[in-house]
């Protein structure tokens, strides 16, 4: 008999983060994100509509940042 599991994942599991978790991962505001979009962060938009789901793959959030990488020399 194939029985039910469940998944217990914590955000620091997911390759896939939703809008709301980028902003408190990184304490920043929907504005911003909204500009590092519009600055080249990749994302996945599932619909068409104004109002369909965005998330992000952590790894390109992470090379995202790395932009931002200061050499402390």
């Amino acid at each position: 008999m194939n029985e039910p599991f469940r998944l217990n994942l914590k955000d620091g599991d997911l390759d896939y983060l939703k809008t709301t978790q980028v902003c408190k991962k990184y304490n920043i505001s929907n504005k911003t994100l909204d500009r590092w979009k519009k600055d080249g962060l990749k994302y996945y938009k599932m619909g068409r509509s104004k109002t369909s789901m965005i998330t992000f793959k952590r790894e390109h959030l992470e090379s995202f940042m790395e932009r931002f990488l200061v050499n402390g020399k």
